[in-house]
């Protein structure tokens, strides 16, 4: 905390701390609790984050040629319309004698394993078809038959199967704490099928809400073992991985040994469940096999060499395609995907070890805290104006750490919960510094609008950072002007109090427009008096020339005020000589001079005013001056004779001021030669 108050920005208050580290408290602990509170407003977005990131993901590896787009030992082999009508097997399901066929083909091509994505549930209506195709599976050694279930508690899976079949479950070792889903009311194969089969898995599937399939549990618990799934159980033979050997640590990982002796570790969630990692849309990254063109090729000799030679050394998946059987689900590629292809991406994933994860509790942590604690940091240091900036910053930062993550490291790091809670923490900053600056900036515009000229106030308005520089007391060369009403306290002691309310207001009024005009800062009503200073509202710096530039232009617009103002008075004379009214003279004296300027009062009453010797001067000059006329200062004089304001002929005096002494080449303009200098030279406000 004493770092964070060393290095805080001027803008904001020691008081401001406190408010500002609440609003960071707020924007951590919102979202945790809409996430506990409205899991089904956080979890959707979470999930379409998840998709976005996948879509926005690199190519994933598929092959041992990293060049080379689709898998060379993962293909399909899709039975569709076109081979029934072509080769006239009927409608659906087909002479089974027809898969036996196809068993028989792939061994002799040298196939690895054979995932059959179809059920054998019931007997077919002649005994050998299912004879035929129980034998071919028993000759071919690698077919793996899938199951289906329901999903059940752990605490109520059933038998699911019995005597030599069992050897086909994961008799796994089980640590740790968390659920896996259990498998309840079995729909089996044939048990000709199971006995002959290389493997059973299921082909269970998971969808999130939503319908999406992103995860789905890799093993279901039955009474003695686990059913894997589809591609598990194809991975576990392809890598020689013995049923017995493989460990179960609940919400964490899946473990087992290779035949080579490489561990491979799988990570699961509470659940039980796996990401998919999936390698890209349907079609694009495994090779697909009509059945038809399978068949057109057999014709010749030729073509079933070639045939042969594209499964050599392939897991092969075998799947239905046919008008209105293939099942269909939403992933985060595709809204309408075949389901069959989702074993042949979870196989790939397995056997390259391409796993996804989700964060630990620390990475949650470190994700939910750093970037809205990053955004604050940074509003402290840099001041209120950096919120937006860092806001635009370290979001973009998370969300390339986000593609990252899924990207080079496998971990799914949380999204939604950190972006609401910046955008969150964002807001209340942003709130935080409506009410603590800019609410307090705009009480400084209004003290300072009131003396200030519309141009000044425009320049403050797009540049608020100014005012601190313009409050600050500082030294700086300005122009300040006196005006005052001859003989205004004898006229009070005898005009009734409504008459002097109407003439000083026709005389304030009027003298503060003009003022306000050429860019003077009305500093006060002094009764009958006004005072009025001209340069310090545009910001320092640029070197001596520049500065000199400013007190040149500005101590000419003060003397242009002063000659506009005595003609005003004129004009206002007419008017109250016609309503038969006494007339008055305004003295007039303007200096140049260093003085001390900014917020020279107090919290309870503000004093934007400049003091020093130089306004006492001025003082002195409106004093000294000829009633209708100016008296102005040498430096002043010199200035506004380089801005064409005043002739260079014009008689200077010596004359002895109040307070100050004998001040020489004072210039005095006489009431005579208004009119003649407003009228030779064009006159324009600063």
């Amino acid at each position: 905390m004493g770092v964070m108050l060393r290095f805080l920005h001027r803008d904001w208050k020691r008081a401001h701390v406190a408010m500002l580290l609440g609003c960071t408290a707020v924007a951590l602990a919102l979202p945790l609790l809409l996430a506990l509170t409205l899991p089904e407003l956080i979890e959707p977005l979470e999930l379409w984050t998840v998709d976005v990131r996948f879509q926005h993901r690199p190519p994933l590896p598929v092959s041992r040629d990293r060049g080379q787009e689709r898998s060379d030992t993962l293909v399909a082999i899709d039975y569709d319309d076109l081979a029934a009508r072509k080769y006239r097997l009927g409608r659906w399901p087909w002479d089974r004698r027809v898969h036996a066929r196809v068993f028989e083909f792939l061994k002799t091509a040298g196939a690895q394993t054979v995932m059959v994505d179809i059920l054998f549930d019931f007997a077919a209506p002649v005994p050998d078809q299912d004879e035929a195709l129980a034998d071919a599976t028993r000759r071919a050694g690698i077919v793996i038959y899938p199951v289906v279930f329901n999903m059940v508690p752990e605490q109520e899976s059933t038998q699911a199967f019995r005597l030599a079949a069992s050897r086909r479950l994961i008799q796994a070792e089980v640590r740790g704490v968390g659920e896996i889903p259990g498998a309840g009311k079995l729909t089996l194969p044939l048990p000709a099928l199971m006995e002959t089969a290389a493997g059973l898995g299921h082909i269970f599937r998971t969808p999130d809400r939503g319908g999406v399939l992103r995860r789905m549990p890799l093993v279901f618990s039955t009474k003695g073992g686990f059913v894997p799934a589809l591609s598990l159980a194809a991975a576990l033979r392809n890598l020689d991985v013995p049923p017995t050997s493989v460990r179960i640590e609940r919400g964490q990982a899946i473990r087992f040994k290779t035949g080579a002796g490489r561990e491979v570790v799988i990570p699961i969630d509470a659940q039980g469940r796996t990401w998919i990692n999936y390698a890209g849309p349907w079609g694009t990254r495994f090779l697909h096999y009509p059945y038809s063109w399978m068949l057109d090729e057999m014709q010749s000799a030729e073509g079933k060499a070639h045939l042969l030679n594209n499964f050599k050394d392939k897991s092969v998946l075998l799947t239905n395609l046919t008008t209105g059987l293939g099942d269909r689900v939403a992933t985060p590629f595709d809204p309408d995907f075949p389901t069959s292809e989702v074993h042949l991406h979870l196989l790939n994933m397995l056997l390259t070890e391409q796993f996804l994860r989700d964060p630990t509790a620390l990475e949650v942590s470190l994700c939910l805290g750093i970037p809205v604690v990053m955004v604050t940091a940074v509003a402290l240091t840099g001041g209120p104006g950096m919120i937006m900036p860092a806001f635009a910053v370290v979001l973009g930062s998370y969300l390339l750490l986000l593609q990252t993550g899924l990207n080079r490291w496998g971990v799914l790091l949380p999204a939604a919960q950190p972006i609401v809670s910046l955008t969150i923490g964002v807001v209340l900053l942003l709130m935080a510094r409506l009410f603590l600056i800019d609410r307090e900036r705009e009480r400084f515009q209004i003290a300072l609008g009131a003396c200030l000229p519309p141009q000044t106030i425009q320049l403050i308005k797009e540049s608020p950072g100014r005012i601190p520089n313009l409050l600050a007391g500082h030294h700086r060369e300005l122009t300040v002007l006196f005006a005052d009403i001859q003989g205004f306290s004898a006229f009070c002691k005898r005009a009734d109090p409504l008459l002097i309310q109407r003439v000083l207001r026709d005389f304030l009024t009027a003298m503060t427009i003009i003022l306000r005009e050429y860019g003077g800062t009305l500093n006060k009503y002094m009764g009958d008096g006004v005072m009025a200073f001209f340069g310090d509202a545009e910001p320092e710096g640029g070197g001596e020339d520049t500065e000199e530039e400013r007190v040149r232009r500005h101590a000419a617009n003060a003397v242009r005020a002063g000659l506009q103002m005595q003609k005003k008075m004129a004009e206002l004379n007419l008017r109250w000589l016609s309503q038969g009214q006494d007339t008055h003279l305004v003295r007039i004296g303007i200096n140049t001079g260093i003085v001390t300027i900014g917020n020279l009062g107090t919290e309870y009453l503000w004093d934007y005013t400049v003091i020093g010797p130089e306004v006492n001067k001025a003082q002195r000059l409106e004093g000294a001056a000829q009633p209708g006329g100016l008296l102005l200062a040498r430096r002043t004089y010199a200035l506004a004779r380089r801005e064409s304001v005043l002739p260079d002929n014009l008689p200077t005096k010596v004359m002895t001021l109040k307070g100050i002494g004998e001040e020489a080449d004072l210039c005095a303009v006489p009431p005579e030669m208004i009119d003649e200098l407003i009228g030779s030279q064009p006159v324009s406000g600063g």
